[in-house]
């Protein structure tokens, strides 16, 4: 009987299996099992060892499932355990407690990838600028997506960590919003005390204020300080065409107002903080119509022509001098608004144009800039309408083919009081209109053709309505709660009136809604950044 017994519990001793997945100051965390008994569930010991001998924190049975433990083959999954502590421990006691299964000497090993922050701090995030002014990013505890954390960027120094900044990531970010993260409400930027040098600059890091753990550096890390977005300049207050379709309502407009020169320099001063490519000489208006648009181009510094673009419709005859100037401007590129190469639909469209001039400066321009190198990009806008509807593919591609087209631009109308009703029954599309129009362009590289449709690809159907006139600033839509989203946009016309705001977010082909944060003139600002960030 003694040998059976004996044989029996050599048959039934307990082959131990786990880790502890994580260890903070506030819990331990991990998974234990039998692997000769995978149905037994066991019972384990926290224990803190002292100089005084050991202390059992927690005593309980690893029973609780884990899918990630059935993803990896691990029996049934019910084999975790998860404690938190009734008061925090030290970062030294943390370090040398254990588990060990209940009444055993074996003592689970710390997994490879141990972790160390408390409960509740299992963060996501990047940071996506870092420059000597700023730093900028998201972060989002992934245990409590609700949660705004709070932050603080340090910057390592000789007697210890200097902390810059603590704050709360709660900006909201529409790239976030893009991309399906939480609510996106995420984000955060700061502005150094000071100037950084390269190597703090490259030192600094961001972390949650009860994490260890450092945010990391997105793969495409931004390290130029350019907190704007766009400047939406217009140089004048008029337009040569007074299209069916146009966004502004020249109703009662019949004189040209132009910016100045002290105005212009005055809203150079943002130049340095805009993307490149997002300076822009014309946003509602045609630059062309201002005599000095080639001498604006040329007061801009050389290093920042790469910030410069406008819209035009090509419809002033120019002097060839004038695409020699655009040639070797350095600008990034420019749009060139075109609907049809019918003549008879392409002066309907563009009301007040002759097809003729605007072949004779297309062809100027075209033969000017391949006699260049490191000409701007030719981009093109073409609206969408019933009339031009099905030569709209082929257009894109001839402009691709033969016309320099860097981009192609296919866009929905921004819709608005100011648009004929006649105009939208006859030109706007339908929902299965555009439904074809998509499925004609689809071949098209997105980088080659961009496709701006209505929201959610729904068209002009019948009990279509367009928007109710903005009752604030000309030009602007209403002031929408929520939170406050970045990046910063500008909008300055041409007697220096600047606005300065950021958009909510919007489906493509949606008009934008702005949180406005600052209306003015910027020629009354000592210094335009600093009070934005006074704001």
């Amino acid at each position: 009987m003694a040998l059976l017994n004996l044989f029996r519990s050599a048959k039934t001793a307990p082959v131990y299996q786990g880790y502890i997945d994580a260890r903070s100051t506030h819990h331990i965390a991990g998974w234990l099992r039998d692997l000769s008994d995978a149905s037994r569930r066991l019972t384990y010991e926290v224990v803190l060892p002292g100089d005084s001998g050991e202390r059992i924190l927690h005593r309980g049975r690893a029973d609780t499932f884990s899918a990630v433990l059935v993803a990896v083959g691990v029996g049934d999954g019910r084999y975790s355990f998860n404690v938190t502590y009734n008061q925090p421990v030290t970062a030294a006691e943390r370090d040398v407690i254990f588990v060990r299964p209940a009444g055993a000497a074996h003592r689970l090993e710390l997994a490879p990838e141990l972790k160390v922050d408390p409960p509740g701090c299992d963060y996501q995030g990047y940071i996506d600028e870092r420059s000597i002014r700023h730093v900028a990013g998201w972060i989002r505890d992934l245990d409590r997506p609700e949660r705004r954390v709070e932050i603080e960027i340090v910057l390592p120094a000789a007697a210890g960590e200097l902390v810059l900044a603590r704050l709360v990531a709660d900006q909201y970010n529409p790239v976030l919003s893009i991309i399906g993260i939480g609510d996106a409400c995420y984000s955060f930027f700061s502005v150094f005390p000071r100037e950084l040098t390269e190597a703090e600059r490259d030192a600094v890091f961001v972390r949650a204020v009860d994490s260890s753990k450092q945010l990391e550096l997105a793969p495409k890390l931004k390290t130029t300080f350019e907190p704007i977005n766009h400047v939406a300049m217009d140089i004048v207050s008029n337009c040569n065409l007074r299209c069916p379709f146009c966004t502004y309502d020249y109703t009662g407009i019949n004189k040209t107002e132009l910016m100045t020169e002290d105005v212009f320099d005055s809203v150079l001063r943002l130049i340095p903080y805009v993307t490149d490519g997002n300076f822009w000489l014309s946003c509602l208006h045609e630059a062309t119509l201002h005599p000095r648009l080639v001498e604006f181009i040329e007061r801009v510094p050389a290093q920042y022509r790469k910030k410069l673009f406008f819209t035009t419709n090509l419809a002033k005859r120019m002097p060839r001098s004038f695409f020699e100037a655009l040639a070797t401007s350095g600008m990034s590129h420019f749009n060139i608004s075109l609907e049809s190469l019918d003549p008879a639909i392409y002066e309907r469209m563009r009301k007040g144009a002759r097809f003729r001039i605007f072949e004779e400066n297309w062809a100027n321009l075209l033969e000017v800039f391949r006699g260049h190198n490191d000409v701007p990009r030719i981009r093109y806008n073409i609206m969408a309408y019933r009339s031009n509807l099905h030569e709209i593919p082929s257009l894109a591609e001839f402009l691709l083919r033969e016309k320099s087209a860097s981009q192609v631009e296919i866009r929905n109308t921004f819709d608005g009081p100011q648009i004929g009703q006649d105009f939208r029954d006859k030109e706007f599309l339908t929902t299965a209109e555009w439904a074809w129009l998509e499925e004609h362009c689809s071949h098209f590289s997105p980088d080659d053709v961009l496709l701006l449709m209505p929201p959610g690809k729904l068209g002009y159907e019948e009990g279509y309505e367009p928007p109710p006139p903005y009752d604030g600033p000309p030009g602007y839509v209403k002031i929408s709660p929520g939170p406050i989203p970045r990046p910063i946009h500008m909008n300055v016309s041409w007697k220096g009136m600047l606005l300065a705001y950021s958009e909510k977010p919007r489906l493509p082909g949606e008009p934008p809604t702005h949180h406005n944060y600052l209306y003015t003139n910027i020629t009354t600002l000592e210094d335009p950044l600093a009070t934005l960030f006074a704001l």
